[in-house]
């Protein structure tokens, strides 16, 4: 794998997507989850074991950012030496699920009320299991910097 493997994950429309592209802007290796090895399956969205393994086990690069999330994302969380939550408020989270332009994903009414329910509690529970919150309402820039700081002075 690469000397590091950080993962930067968190509800959908909380910016995973758009830190990926800065990561990759500032010449680092991220990947998003998304378009790389996960799909839809009866048990919802998943990482496809095979390629997400070949991806992580690749010795490339000093450090590898995966973005993204998906129902079994805590089967590899061994995998990562740092675990980034991106988070946001309710009202946040509620006018980028509505008017994202990237996908549909969260305008149905039922989805962003089952998206804001799951928003709930998100915060503490990943502060608990030692993951590392980040405020993503905050510009990208600063998203990332903070990110890379926290690399940088943790080790």
């Amino acid at each position: 794998m690469a000397q590091s493997n950080y993962l930067i994950s968190g509800l959908p429309g909380t910016g995973k997507t758009t830190v990926c592209e800065e990561l990759r802007l500032r010449g680092l290796r991220a990947i998003d989850a998304d378009r790389a090895f996960s799909r839809q399956t009866d048990l919802g969205w998943v990482w496809q074991d095979a390629v997400l393994t070949k991806v992580l086990d690749d010795v490339t690069d000093e450090r590898l950012f995966i973005c993204g999330s998906a129902s079994n994302r805590d089967d590899y969380l061994y995998r990562f030496s740092k675990v980034f939550i991106l988070y946001v408020d309710d009202e946040t989270l509620c006018h980028r699920l509505t008017h994202r332009t990237n996908n549909n994903f969260g305008k149905d009414p039922a989805v962003l009320a089952r998206q804001l329910a799951r928003n709930k509690g998100v915060k503490e529970y990943s502060l608990q299991r030692g993951r590392i919150v980040i405020d993503a309402t905050q510009p990208v820039a600063t998203i990332v910097d903070e990110i890379l700081a926290s690399i940088k002075s943790k080790g």
